[in-house]
């Protein structure tokens, strides 16, 4: 009965947020209260594809009165920005007779995400049951139900936490599989991209939100109790959840310290922008993950000398996605996509410290800085 009194009212929750969504325009991206409290974060503004990458057919992806439309020319996929392992990723989708798509989770960045990575199906297919069926784990496992509404908005909450994946399906639970336990399953990729599918249909999608395991806010567009602004200057949030340094001011510390830990976050500068991360507490800046224009790339970390592998960093004035990995005294840069330093070995850096946007005279934007502490 408490599984049962469970899954009554997950369902519940996503009729009402579908029934708030479908009366609002949306957009704007929007959070239930309940996903804003327990650290929820949208992957989409209801504007535009800002935050995705489209894999083939440009012109085949859309954003329509703050929905991601496919119109289903040519093929290929859109890709999240973001590479994820651990998650609770939720989305709505809405698709024409006899169409067929996909939600792709832990994908890599190819052709073929649904062999590289995990796909579960959409398909208008009247409720069938089978390994490629609506709610499927595509071509290895059927779902258990398929409550598949024609024409209607449908919703998927795809739970990936290591070997165990859940997949519940308006509400209800289809898949919990173990993946050591599944031949076909067991080495796929244990972090890689969110995706959605264009198999040459028209299909619509709305409100991808994620929940990244055991991370959490250090800014998210609220506002700034996590860090010291006390005599910090101009570090300002705009009304769209960014916060914007006016160039006038000096660092911005957190107020707690991190020993080893996961930070993310999203960077933008213009034209002449200089910034970087301090990392454990280094005033002198010597431990810097540097965000800059130089031709190196931003990532190197800067008072120790060690360059990135390659420059990743996006266009000027594009939001770039960089994930700094800090265990002992050895730190990793991943940066739009790509590991720029890997395992650098940081000598006589500090056991713990706080953390810190850095000042350096020029304008800045940060969003959706958040961490996990690890042991």
């Amino acid at each position: 009965m408490r599984k049962e009194a469970a899954g009554v009212k997950r369902m519940i929750g996503l009729l009402l947020l579908g029934l708030t969504l479908w009366a609002t325009p949306l957009f704007a991206q929007t959070l239930a209260p309940d996903e804003e409290r327990e650290g929820f974060m949208p992957l989409f503004n209801g504007k535009d594809l800002d935050g995705w990458e489209i894999i083939g057919d440009a012109e085949a992806w859309q954003v329509k009165d703050g929905v991601i439309v496919c119109t289903g020319k040519g093929g290929g996929w859109l890709k999240s920005r973001w590479e994820f392992d651990d998650f609770i990723f939720r989305v709505e989708w809405r698709i024409k007779k006899g169409g067929n798509s996909g939600v792709f989770f832990r994908a890599q960045p190819v052709a073929d995400p649904w062999v590289h990575g995990f796909e579960v199906q959409i398909l208008d297919d009247g409720g069938q049951i089978g390994k490629t069926n609506c709610g499927a784990i595509y071509g290895v496992l059927a779902p258990k139900t398929n409550p598949v509404k024609a024409g209607e908005w449908n919703a998927y909450e795809i739970r990936a936490i290591g070997d165990r994946v859940q997949v519940f399906f308006n509400g209800e639970l289809v898949h919990d599989v173990d993946l050591s336990q599944v031949p076909e399953l067991a080495n796929r990729p244990k972090r890689g991209y969110i995706g959605l599918q264009n198999h040459g249909d028209y299909v619509e999608f709305r409100n991808p939100r994620i929940k990244e395991v055991n991370f959490t806010w250090l800014f998210n567009g609220k506002d700034l109790s996590a860090w010291k602004t006390e005599g910090a200057g101009e570090w300002q949030i705009l009304p769209d959840g960014v916060l914007h340094y006016t160039g006038k001011g000096t660092h911005l510390w957190t107020r707690q310290s991190f020993r080893n830990f996961v930070l993310r976050v999203e960077w933008r500068i213009e034209k002449g922008g200089d910034s970087g991360i301090y990392l454990r507490g280094d005033v002198t800046g010597r431990a810097q993950v540097n965000i800059w224009e130089h031709p190196m790339g931003s990532g190197q970390i800067w008072g120790y000398q060690i360059a990135p592998k390659k420059r990743m960093d996006r266009p000027t004035g594009e939001w770039n996605y960089m994930e700094i990995r800090m265990v002992g005294n050895k730190v990793s840069v991943w940066l739009n996509g790509e590991w720029v330093i890997e395992d650098a070995e940081l000598p006589n850096i500090a056991t713990e410290g706080p953390i810190a946007l850095q000042h350096h005279g020029t304008p800045l934007w940060f969003r959706n800085i958040r961490i996990k502490v690890l042991p």
